[in-house]
Formats: structure tokens, C-alpha cells, sequence
């Protein structure tokens, strides 16, 4: 009996082994596929290298996000129709765009879907947006709300007669509130991404302009405006979101500061002329400035800055400058005609004129354009190289 169990074992143990053997043909066209797997991915990497300005994640991005996008028999997408209202103030919040006035917030889909349609007090808005955030504020008034994509998140509302002076979001959510308060020229408040209240400044010896939470949480800066004699100065001091306490101050300007922006390498200041690179500890890396020629526009990006000056008040010709995230130029562009618009966005810089839209990468190449054939009054850069052309009445999305 124990014979014959080793027996039915062996044969069962010479049965598995034959089950297991590769037959040598198989052998051959697995060698033969997986060297053509490898020749094909070797040709890929070669192909996305020699073409990597069009052939990037961002086309990727795009072919996934507007595959079900109505377009028109160009390629674009279709025309829909949004407020006409006077006063509109227009953002591009990722495949959304923002619209709001005196008395309404829109946001609408790509598709003109407006999945928010609300009322709102707001005789002067302002609207910020920061990754998948959007703040829209009454500058001087009492309201605020916060939207996460198209969702409205948090509303605040002043407390008695104060007004509201400036509010910022940054890409986590988190937000930076100054407005008035009782003895003191301002109070800043910085809440957490749950909208919770993490410290507030009360600031009394000089007025404040602005305020903005750092990318890490960590830090807010406050820029105040004062007098030194007869003199304006700007300046900027830091504070711990943790507990309040002062890490670092300097003047930053003899004039008035227009705006301020921080990313992961430092801090813009853009002022009448030109503009100033600052690292973490307030110390001027770089600047440029223009006296010449007039501000149009400009956009403080995350690394790289865009300044747009006119050679007349009209706005009409002029050059677009590009600052890298030390402060120093990197590339200039002419333009003529009537420039209508410039923005960018993540890589991409839009720059709408009466006759066409273009899109160039942060570097001034050209990535695509289109002629501005139906009167399109705006062009929002949005960081996939898409934008939304405004008109009076409508929008619609353009496609690279």
C-alpha cells in the first residue's frame, strides 16, 4: 500500500512538471513581443522628447476633460450665452468660468450649464481664484463667499457697519481676511481650509492694503501702507499662523504696492512701474521696472511673472515682458495693434487682440492661435493651454 501511494505521488509530481513546460514555440514569441514592446516604448519616449511642446501631459489633460465638450465643426467649443449685465467681473476657475456683478454670482460649465445662480450684495466685487478654489468678495461692502469648484463652501458676512478690506485664498484653502475693527485701523484673519480661525492681527499704526497666507500655511504676510515724513512707504511683515507671533519686517517699496502673490520660491510685489521678487526672509532677489510706458495688465504666476506696458494710455501696442522666479527678465515680446487682454495661467499666457488669440508657453513660444473672428472681448488663460473667449454676451472655450 505505502508502494503504491509513492507511486500515484511520483506521477502526480511528473504530471505537474509537464503541466509547467513552456513549449519552446511560446518561448520564441514571447522573446519576439517583448522586444517589440520595448522598440515601441524606446520610439515613444524618442517621439514625446523631439515634440514635448505639443505633445505634453496637458494634451493629455485635454483630450480627457473636453471628450464629451459640444464643439463647433472647427474643433471649438460652442458658443453660450452669459449675463450681459454692465459691471461684469469674469475668472477662469479650472473647467469653469466665474461671472459675477453688482448683484449676482454665476458659474457656469464649459458647456454653459450655470450650476451656481445666486444673489449677492456686492457693489464692488473681486473675484480671486487659487487651484480648485474661487473667492468673490464685496470690496468696502460686508459679503463673502468661498467656492470649492462650483460648490459654495462658506459665506461670511461683517460683523455692524465694518467693511471688508481685502480677502485671499490660497491653493489649500486656507484664507487671509482683513477688514475693519473696533480701536484698530484693521484686523487680519487667517482661517484653515474648514474655515476654521487659526489667529487674527489687529493692526493699529498703519493701514492695511493687503494680505496673503503662505503656500505652506505657515506664515501670512501683511502689507500696510504708512508715511515716513511726506513720503508713502510700503510694508511687508510676516506673522506664524500658529500663534501669531512676528518672524519677519522691511519696507518693501517707496510707493503704493498694487498686489502681492506668494509661491514656493518667494514673493511678488507688483507696483505702478514694475515689479520685485522678494525671498522667504523679505529680501529683495530681483526687480524690474518700466517708467516709460503705461501698466495694461499683468499676472503673478507660481515661478515666472508677466507684465504687460503700452506705449500709449489706449493700450494700444506695446510689450509683454516675462520674469522668471528670480526677478529677472526672461523674454520679451512686441505687440501691435489692440491688445484686449493678457492673463496666464500655470505654463500658459493668453493674449487676446482684436484680430486673433494667442496662446504662448512661459518661455514667449508660440503654442497655438485663432483668429478672434466673433468679437471676443477677453481671453481667461486656464493652465491646461485652454481659454475661455468672453464677449459681451457669451462665451465659449478655446481649443488648442
Amino acid at each position: 500500500m505505502e508502494e503504491n501511494r509513492e507511486n500515484q505521488t511520483t506521477g502526480r509530481k511528473e504530471g505537474d512538471r509537464q503541466k509547467k513546460e513552456t513549449p519552446g514555440w511560446l518561448k520564441v514569441l514571447l522573446r519576439v513581443l517583448a522586444s517589440i514592446f520595448t522598440a515601441l516604448l524606446v520610439a515613444l519616449a524618442v517621439v514625446l522628447v523631439l515634440n514635448r511642446d505639443q505633445l505634453n501631459l496637458d494634451l493629455v489633460k485635454r483630450y480627457l476633460t473636453y471628450q464629451a465638450l459640444e464643439r463647433t465643426d472647427e474643433g471649438q467649443g460652442v458658443e453660450f450665452t452669459i449675463s450681459s449685465e454692465s459691471g461684469n467681473t469674469y475668472a477662469a476657475l479650472s473647467d469653469s468660468l466665474i461671472v459675477c456683478n453688482a448683484n449676482h454670482i454665476w458659474i457656469y460649465s464649459d458647456g454653459g450649464t450655470a450650476y451656481v445662480d445666486m444673489e449677492a450684495a456686492l457693489a464692488q466685487p473681486v473675484v480671486q481664484t487659487a487651484g480648485s478654489y474661487a473667492l468673490v468678495y464685496d470690496a468696502g461692502g460686508s459679503e463673502l463667499y468661498l467656492f470649492s469648484g462650483r460648490i459654495l463652501v462658506w459665506k461670511y458676512e461683517t460683523s455692524g457697519d465694518y467693511e471688508l478690506i481685502s480677502a485671499r485664498v490660497n491653493d489649500q484653502g486656507w484664507l487671509a481676511v482683513a477688514e475693519q475693527a473696533t480701536g484698530y485701523k484693521a484686523a487680519v484673519t487667517v482661517y484653515n481650509a474648514s474655515q476654521d480661525k487659526t489667529i487674527t492681527e489687529n493692526i493699529s499704526s498703519s493701514f492695511v492694503m493687503d494680505a496673503v497666507v503662505s503656500p505652506d500655511n505657515s506664515q501670512v504676510a501683511l502689507l500696510t501702507i504708512g508715511q515716513d515724513g511726506m513720503d508713502f512707504v510700503s510694508t511687508l511683515t510676516l506673522y506664524s499662523c500658529t500663534d501669531g507671533s512676528e518672524t519677519a519686517s522691511a519696507q518693501v517699496s517707496d510707493g503704493v504696492v498694487l498686489d502681492l502673490s506668494w509661491d514656493d520660491d518667494g514673493i511678488w510685489l507688483q507696483e505702478e512701474d514694475g515689479i520685485r521678487r522678494l525671498d522667504s526672509a523679505l529680501q529683495e532677489v530681483g526687480s524690474w521696472s518700466e517708467s516709460s510706458y503705461y501698466l495694461q495688465s499683468y499676472s503673478l504666476q507660481d515661478g515666472y511673472a508677466v507684465e504687460y506696458f503700452s506705449y500709449y494710455r489706449s493700450g494700444a501696442l506695446g510689450e509683454i515682458v516675462v520674469l522668471d522666479g528670480q526677478g529677472n527678465v526672461s523674454g520679451t515680446l512686441e505687440v501691435e495693434g489692440e491688445v484686449l487682454s493678457v492673463t496666464a495661467a500655470g505654463r500658459y499666457i493668453a493674449v487676446l487682440t482684436g484680430s486673433e488669440l494667442t496662446v504662448y508657453t512661459s518661455d514667449l513660444e508660440e503654442y497655438a492661435s485663432i483668429e478672434n473672428s466673433d468679437g471676443s472681448l477677453r481671453a481667461l488663460a486656464r493652465s491646461d493651454a485652454t481659454a475661455i473667449l468672453v464677449g459681451s454676451d457669451t462665451a465659449h472655450v478655446f481649443l488648442p
